[in-house]
């Protein structure tokens, strides 16, 4: 029995949509990249800022991502498009190892912005014979892989809002699919419950060296990470570990299979942590690089942004923010706090929503258009602690 129709793709991946991505290399493509999405029906222009001067795991970590959403289950062809031949081939060779339909164009060698444009429009063109050749066939929740986020929290967004994706999860991870729990900072102060739900020693020892690096960088940059955001103060959030001990809710109760690095594919099914930044528009970047089809976002006191390829389920428990965020909600369960409904009906309610989204409603963000990439840097402060003035005894300043 079939719980959704998907796309099932040669690589044997299942998408929930069936985009044609315009993948940018880098940032001075993205105005290329953006005109030839617009001119091909059922393209997606897929841009970040830099990729052009990075070095080392900084720039790994860029084209490990653009990677991702070229090869998404979510896309059934791309054409990455950069400056210059080198990194657009590099690319799209990643693209092509994970079996997706690629092909690139570089700015340079097509002799400049109107060139490439034209090219670019016939390549992806033809690309789209991919995606129309693409129907919906049955497929199951085992077949999902579900991002989990966050953002504009407040104090009910735990006991509501965040569990209700708890249950959700859990319901995913029995059926056999794969939910992706993210955020270090978020976790810090509840990390420990996390790392207890280890299916091996191994694996809950990653998830706590993840928090140490956080915490240790954190210390060498100086920073306090105790304050709380502005707007998570106003929702009536009072302490770090308040706010982390509801994030977690997020993840319900199954046990923890792996911990992955940023925008990193999960090798296991089931529960999965993903070390990678808080913001929004960040985490949300690296949880549909590492494939998830669907993200699953909950909001206390309202956040808008959600992703171009993946499509972002918002979800508030909060029933000021259902009221006056009315156009962004996708689920609204503040029912669990009125009394009208418990954790479990909630929890039917969110699964529901999931299924119609994953059969091809649009949700909120994407009728909107209110979608972002945002790449998270690795240690950019490499230049500054290069070229840091020397001290009296000629010693670098760190």
């Amino acid at each position: 029995m079939s719980d959704f129709l998907g796309y099932h793709r040669p690589n044997g991946q299942i998408g929930i949509r069936n985009h044609l991505a315009v993948v940018s290399a880098m940032d001075n493509a993205n105005p290329v990249a953006r005109r030839i999405a617009a001119g091909v029906r059922g393209a997606v222009p897929v841009t970040a800022a830099h990729g052009r001067g990075q070095l080392a795991e900084d720039l790994e970590q860029h084209d490990r991502t653009l990677a991702g959403y070229g090869a998404h289950p979510n896309v059934a062809a791309s054409l990455v498009v950069s400056l210059e031949p080198t990194s657009a081939q590099a690319l799209a060779e990643r693209i092509a190892a994970r079996g997706t339909p690629v092909e690139w164009i570089a700015i340079q060698t097509e002799g400049g912005t109107v060139n490439a444009t034209a090219r670019g429009i016939r390549i992806l063109s033809r690309l789209a014979g991919v995606a129309l050749a693409a129907r919906r066939e049955p497929a199951e929740l085992r077949d999902l892989v579900l991002g989990l986020e966050c953002g504009g929290s407040d104090a009910l967004s735990g006991m509501t809002g965040n569990s209700t994706l708890g249950r959700v999860s859990d319901r995913v991870v029995e059926a056999g699919g794969t939910v992706i729990l993210s955020e270090t900072e978020e976790i810090i102060g509840a990390e420990h419950l996390l790392a207890a739900r280890a299916s091996e020693p191994r694996i809950g020892a990653m998830l706590l060296d993840a928090v140490r690096r956080t915490e240790a960088y954190a210390d060498y940059l100086g920073l306090d990470m105790a304050p709380l955001g502005g707007d998570n103060i106003r929702g009536g959030l009072t302490t770090t570990e308040e706010k982390s001990l509801g994030a977690i809710r997020k993840a319900g109760n199954s046990p923890l299979v792996e911990v992955i690095g940023y925008g990193e594919r999960p090798s296991r099914r089931g529960f999965v942590f993903m070390d990678a930044p808080a913001p929004g528009s960040e985490n949300t970047t690296a949880l549909a690089a590492s494939g998830a089809q669907m993200l699953l976002f909950n909001t206390g006191v309202g956040n808008p942004i959600g992703n171009p390829i993946s499509p972002t389920i918002k979800v508030t428990g909060s029933p000021a923010t259902a009221e006056y965020f009315a156009d962004n909600i996708d689920v609204d369960v503040t029912g669990i706090l009125l009394g009208q409904y418990d954790l479990d009906a909630a929890g039917d309610r969110l699964m529901r929503g999931l299924l119609e989204v994953a059969n091809g409603l649009p949700t909120a963000s994407e009728r909107l258009g209110d979608t972002e990439i945002t790449i998270s840097r690795v240690d950019i402060g490499f230049l500054r602690r290069v070229w840091a003035p020397a001290d009296a005894a000629g010693e670098a300043v760190q």
